[in-house]
């Protein structure tokens, strides 16, 4: 015993086993191949079960028996006790050296050629297997092509779904896109407003600063033109009163 092996468990059980198999196998195969059927014939659709058709027994004609030799006794073959003529017959054999009758040939049981009508079913129920097999293989391809087009539609609807919701993200994109250049471009002319308002405030200031200077340079100006004349006036009036004295 090997070191490991569990205790008390057969190491022959298994092949056994295995004998017990091939010979059922051995006996269904030769079973079969005798009753003239196969295992396919039982797993056939749409076709009833049958038992194989009984092949009639071949008849045969019994064989001919030989004539068996005839047996004399030795007293009959004797010579008479009178005038001993010379017999010339052959002297007759013991009858412990004559041959046996020999038995007759056992008849051959000679399988009998399959008659037509087994033969003709046989190649009707072929042909039914082909038929059977080519619908079902018919209707697998017809299955496996509504399948393909099944999955050939979904792809095309998803691929639909996909390039709409691409679209449309595409067109949110370009409307916010849009919708920041206008805001852009109303603060850019706001900005712009703003400037040239704050520009022409600047130069109204400018210019009012400007006119306020002016006006007071030209009142200063007329401030002094008029104590001018009027220094004027009192030198003219002071040189005339000394000229009259």
């Amino acid at each position: 015993m090997w070191e490991g092996e569990p205790v008390g468990v057969d190491q022959k059980r298994p092949l056994v086993g295995f004998a017990l198999v091939a010979v059922l196998c051995a006996v269904l195969m030769t079973l079969s191949i005798g009753r003239g059927w196969a295992f396919e014939d039982l797993f056939q659709p749409a076709r009833p079960i049958a038992a194989a058709l009984a092949e009639p027994p071949v008849e045969t004609s019994p064989a001919t028996a030989e004539p068996a030799p005839v047996s004399l006794p030795a007293e009959l073959s004797a010579q008479p006790l009178g005038a001993p003529e010379p017999s010339t017959a052959p002297a007759a054999m013991p009858a412990a050296t004559l041959k046996a009758p020999k038995a007759p040939p056992a008849a051959v049981s000679v399988p009998a050629s399959p008659s037509p009508t087994a033969a003709a079913d046989r190649e009707q129920r072929k042909a039914e297997r082909e038929a059977a097999k080519a619908d079902r293989t018919a209707e697998r391809e017809a299955a496996k092509a509504d399948r393909k087009a099944e999955r050939e539609a979904a792809k095309a609807d998803r691929k639909a779904e996909r390039e709409a919701a691409k679209a449309q993200r595409k067109a949110e994109r370009e409307a916010a896109k849009a919708q920041r250049k206008a805001e852009r471009e109303a603060a850019k002319a706001e900005r712009k407003a703003q400037r040239e308002a704050a520009k022409a405030d600047r130069k109204a200031q400018r210019e009012a600063a400007k006119a306020q200077r002016k006006a007071e340079r030209e009142a200063a100006k007329a401030e002094r033109d008029a104590a001018k004349a009027d220094r004027k006036a009192e030198r003219d009036a002071a040189k005339g009163a000394r000229s009259h004295r």
